[in-house]
């Protein structure tokens, strides 16, 4: 069995936590810091490479893809049908309570409400990463092709990302796939060749921090746009920036982590680690009960760029610490079976 590096299991943490701050984000008065905002939107490509990194790492040396696909239905696909329930009754029962609806109206309702593939806005990412999981045996191919090929296809997969963008809504599967493509390759090339970067990675860790800092500054000053880009797919916009800075903050959080690994242990990130999906299905519950009763507060102080902050630091750790309870009773009052109802 290959070795599990523990940095990646931090490393994962880490991305949890950036895909719920990004959703925290309280920006009343628009004055939250721009280079901020674009520092922290767009953490789902740091959990696409880790995801890339595992793929190579637990699953490739011995690939059954009827079990592979067996499990991420039951542990990935299966919550998240079931979560969506969870959000689509309270929404249909206030439908219900409206003046004047009839059945033709509700199946309006229902129709564009389910028309994007998700139920809740964050989980768009479940019909992306399922077809990252169908795809697998072409990932397999990428696994054993050569270096070479490698890079010249990592290479071109990084020219199409940057050019396509994500998608309007993040609803169109396919050019999801187009544009997160690339960290899932980075990280399966990341696992080959760990060897290699880990001899290399203060210099690697350094270029990347180098790549961040421009890039921020590019998109925040140069060609000012605020956080993720999103476009049709064969709408030309220029240039997505924000990949290219994510791409350079995975190894940037990698060498981070690495470092934590060694020299401050932190259990309570593992354990967030290992909670991460049922964090990720469950957060835009938790974070909406955080959110509703601040935001009227807040307005009444017309709050400037630090209280912003400052409400953005206190939603992500009461949010986070809200689903992870919630998670944990749910994982104790279902044992086992709550992976099927939570992913944890």
């Amino acid at each position: 069995m290959k070795q599990r590096y523990l940095e990646f299991d931090y490393l994962r943490g880490i991305a949890i936590l950036l895909i719920i701050l990004g959703h925290a984000v309280v920006n009343i008065d628009r004055t939250f810091p721009l280079a901020l905002n674009n520092l922290i939107a767009g953490g789902s490509g740091v959990f696409v490479f880790v995801s890339g990194f595992f793929f190579h790492r637990v699953f490739a040396p011995r690939f059954d893809y009827r079990a592979f696909m067996a499990k991420k239905i039951r542990n990935v696909f299966l919550p998240f049908l079931l979560v969506s329930l969870v959000a689509l009754l309270p929404m249909m029962w206030i439908w219900l309570g409206k003046p004047g609806m009839t059945p033709e109206k509700f199946a309006e309702n229902l129709y564009w409400q389910l028309n994007d593939g998700y139920v809740l806005y964050p989980h768009w990412y479940i019909p992306f990463i399922m077809a990252v999981f169908l795809l697998s045996p072409v990932y397999l191919l990428y696994v054993r092709a050569s270096t070479a090929a490698q890079l010249l296809l990592l290479a071109e997969a990084c020219i199409a990302a940057m050019l396509v963008h994500r998608p309007l809504g993040n609803i169109n599967v396919l050019q999801s796939l187009v544009y997160f493509t690339p960290y899932y390759l980075a990280g399966i090339l990341c696992s080959q060749h760990y060897g290699v970067l880990a001899r290399h990675r203060r210099v690697i860790a350094a270029t990347a921090l180098l790549g961040v800092s421009l890039f921020v500054v590019l998109q925040t000053l140069a060609f000012p746009h605020l956080a993720n880009y999103h476009k049709a797919p064969l709408q030309f916009a220029g240039i997505d920036l924000m990949f290219w800075q994510k791409l350079c903050l995975c190894l940037v959080l990698l060498e981070f982590a690495r470092w934590l690994s060694v020299h401050a242990p932190s259990p309570l990130l593992l354990e967030i680690s290992r909670a991460s999906f049922a964090l990720y299905f469950l957060h835009p519950f938790l974070l909406s009960a955080v959110h509703d009763p601040m935001m009227p507060w807040l307005r009444s102080l017309h709050p400037g760029a630090l209280t912003n902050i400052a409400a953005t630091g206190v939603s992500l750790l009461l949010a986070t610490a809200l689903t992870y309870a919630v998670a944990l009773a749910v994982r104790r009052s279902f044992g086992q079976r709550s992976r099927m109802l939570i992913g944890w």
